[in-house]
């Protein structure tokens, strides 16, 4: 635990400047932390009597944080939440223990700071393990939560990652005044009465009819590419996509959609849930992650690159797999993505495929409707948890042409129903053309200039290396280059 000392001269200056109470910081116990550098502060987090852990952050230049080592994460300021005397109050979640302050400050004495800020939004860093501290929060049925984040893409995953956690249906978010990102802010620029009207006009999260300037706001969703040999020009993943895969069956569905898992995981840090019922996730699973991890196959791979493997697809992949004769009916496969959002942060979700979960259209719903109800509740999901979300689904059985092949499907021949077509935010089409190429037709895009333009890419499948390359035609045999005037 690093030596404190009284809070300075220099450091009450630099916080009196913010708008913040010194006898109050000191009530608190904010000390200044003379051996972390000359401008930090050390804040303590207390569970009755007893300091669990600090907390250190600059409060000028440079925003830098640390605490002790072994410190628990607990809620900041704790002891709020078992006064009896203020039970009946809304609780207010700050990002920060300085917009903690500027609440209590203004009057609000049950304010409570999350104690490692905002999650970062394009790493894994949203799993349950995260919010571990809330496990100790009381919770009562009538208690109204205030969720006061910062009004960036951190603070709306913070939002949306506690409103999840603690209920829609209790919590309120918060508006700030015209240039202020946060309570601080308000308090800095407009002092207690910016932090008191900015929690006085708390809106409800769950409502159906706004006005544009009531709508929450939502992180920007960001379109990433995957790297995937020629797709990102027609195809770029954005979180709350619902994106629906066809091609007749041994045409490479299953392939195309781990590969683009693989690189969404390695490249952006995704952690991806899959939900492959013909697959079997130690052995099949198992086998290709490892092949496409150590690019070769698993004979000849060596123990070290084994075990880095292991350990990668154990960090970055879960798997909802049945129990045995258990039916995967829609309710239980929703159920178990929603756990594997909230537990393990999953982003990418994959469903494949679609005809192995367990179909029970209510009676006098046609399969069409029921269709159309399910891919509303996927869509609903990836916005809800902020994922991607994609489903492998099959054509209607096709005859084969004149020389034996079977034509490229359309998301209109998916079997049930049109709703594939009408409802997906991308149509993807896989369609083996022969033994070396593989079509991969994006058939749909629902949003042409942020992820891309409907197109065709022809690849090749590696199965050494479990992925993709691009496939390049060979020239013809009588062809000559120009150049050179030979072959």
């Amino acid at each position: 635990m690093g030596e404190v000392v009284g809070l300075s001269r220099r450091h009450a200056d630099l916080l009196e400047a913010r708008g913040l109470d010194i006898e109050l910081l000191e009530r608190l116990g904010v000390e200044s932390s003379a051996d972390h550098g000359p401008d930090w502060i050390a804040i303590p987090y207390y569970r009755g009597e007893e300091v669990v852990g600090r907390k250190y952050r600059t409060i000028s230049g440079e925003k830098r944080f640390s605490q002790d080592i072994g410190s628990e994460q607990i809620l900041y300021n704790w002891n709020c939440l078992v006064d009896p005397s203020l039970a009946q109050m809304p609780l207010i979640i700050t990002e920060g223990e300085i917009d903690c302050w500027a609440a209590l400050q203004a009057g609000f004495p049950k304010c409570v700071s999350v104690p490692g800020g905002a999650p970062a939004t394009e790493v894994g860093d949203r799993a349950s393990a995260k919010y571990n501290f809330l496990q100790s929060l009381p919770i009562a049925d009538d208690l109204t939560v205030i969720i006061a984040s910062d009004s960036d893409d951190p603070g709306a995953a913070l939002r949306a990652d506690l409103q999840t956690r603690l209920g829609e249906r209790r919590c309120k978010w918060l508006r700030y005044p015209k240039g202020c990102k946060d309570l601080a802010d308000a308090l800095q620029k407009h002092g207690e009465r910016g932090v008191t009207e900015s929690i006085n006009r708390a809106q409800w999260v769950i409502g159906n009819v706004y006005r544009m300037s009531d709508i929450p706001p939502a992180s920007e969703a960001v379109a990433h590419a995957s790297g995937f040999p020629g797709l990102d020009d027609h195809y770029r993943l954005r979180l709350g996509d619902l994106c629906i895969v066809t091609g007749v069956p041994s045409a490479g569905k299953s392939t195309f959609i781990g590969d683009l898992s693989c690189r969404m995981a390695m490249l952006h840090r995704w952690p991806v849930c899959f939900a492959s019922f013909e697959q079997e996730p130690t052995r099949d699973h198992r086998r290709s992650l490892r092949t496409w991890f150590g690019g070769g196959t698993v004979v000849g791979m060596d123990g070290d690159t084994l075990q880095r493997a292991d350990r990668w697809i154990d960090e970055w992949f879960t798997f909802i797999v049945p129990a045995f004769e258990e039916g995967a009916t829609l309710d239980w496969l929703m159920a178990r993505m929603s756990a594997a959002a909230v537990r393990n942060g999953c982003r990418l979700f994959v469903i494949d495929p679609w005809n192995e979960i367990e179909h029970d259209p209510p009676p006098g719903m046609m399969m069409t409707q029921y269709i159309g109800k399910a891919l509303r509740e996927f869509r609903g999901f990836a916005r809800r948890y902020d994922a991607h979300v994609i489903i492998a689904a099959h054509p209607m059985k096709m005859r084969r042409d004149s020389d034996g092949h079977f034509p490229v499907p359309t998301l209109y021949d998916i079997s049930d129903s049109a709703m594939w077509a009408n409802r997906a935010d991308i149509g993807i089409v896989v369609h083996r053309k022969s033994e070396d190429e593989t079509l991969i037709r994006i058939a749909k895009s629902r949003y042409h200039q942020e992820i891309g333009k409907p197109g065709d890419v022809s690849v090749r499948y590696v199965w050494q290396r479990a992925s993709y390359e691009a496939f390049l035609k060979p020239p013809p045999e009588n062809y000559q280059d120009r150049r050179g005037g030979g072959a």
